[in-house]
């Protein structure tokens, strides 16, 4: 994260560990994380969405750029700095290499091919941005259902379904 220099990512001022604690000093983002809007808001505005996922293809595309993977898109990742913009939060499961093997994320934001096990590159990103931006306009992740296996089908082979409120 030190090295890191995107206006839409978090950045680490300082850092110290104790033998029980790490500490790391960052950005102050007084206004939560997305979830907490998509939650109080239940959606959001097309306008707003689009404002917020351009923002978030500049954070991934700058991370790609340095060879990072993120592998963790979702709204609790991405907080919203006191000038409105985002900020994008939690880098413990992003990898430096264009490829990776190991199974990991939330559940709702997997893409298929983590789920089928093949390894992932960029394109899993890719593909947590069309997870958020969905989110962010219609209430809840695109294949989301409580039953995790029905889930983990519905990313896998389910067809996306699309309210009639939206403007597609």
């Amino acid at each position: 994260m030190k090295k890191l220099g995107s206006p839409f990512i978090i950045t680490l001022h300082y850092a110290f560990e104790t033998p029980l604690h790490l500490y790391m000093a960052i950005d102050h983002c007084p206004h939560g994380d997305l979830a907490e809007i998509i939650v109080e808001r239940d959606q959001l505005k097309e306008s707003t969405a689009c404002f917020v996922i351009a923002q978030l293809i500049l954070a991934i595309e700058y991370l790609h750029g340095k060879n990072i993977l993120y592998r963790d898109l979702k709204p609790e990742n991405i907080l919203i700095a006191s000038d409105g913009y985002i900020k994008l939060t939690d880098f413990g499961l992003s990898k430096e290499n264009c490829f990776a093997m190991s199974f990991c994320g939330s559940p709702a934001y997997l893409s298929p091919e983590m789920l089928e096990k093949k390894g992932v590159g960029f394109e899993s990103d890719l593909y947590g941005i069309g997870t958020v931006l969905f989110e962010m306009v219609v209430g809840e992740p695109p294949y989301f259902d409580e039953n995790m296996d029905v889930m983990f089908e519905n990313i896998k082979t389910g067809k996306l379904r699309y309210p009639s409120y939206l403007s597609i």
